[in-house]
């Protein structure tokens, strides 16, 4: 408990569950997206929770063979090396 009535709570560190990224040497001859692109990853595996159907994020390099996508779950930026084949581009909603 917190010595003053008007600290703030104490919360526990959420703890971070990094995407699997396929290795370098899979990857090939990788070129930047710029601008990034909006993609949704279909099938992505997180340590210890397992694979999320569908994922949110930016494309920002690609290759013949996978994408390099930057994913912001759980409030933290995470990068990660996915199949192409698991990557479709979205669209994002018109600002009003």
């Amino acid at each position: 408990m917190a010595e003053h009535r008007w600290a703030p709570p104490e919360h526990q560190d959420v703890p971070i569950y990094a995407a699997e990224s396929l290795p370098l040497d899979r990857v090939g001859s990788p070129e930047p997206v710029d601008p990034p692109q909006p993609v949704t990853v279909h099938g992505l595996r997180f340590e210890q929770i397992g694979v999320l159907a569908e994922v949110k994020a930016f494309a920002v390099a690609r290759s013949d063979v996978a994408v390099f996508v930057e994913i912001a779950w759980q409030g933290r930026l995470q990068r990660a090396w996915v199949p192409r084949d698991t990557v479709t581009v979205r669209a994002l909603k018109a600002r009003r």
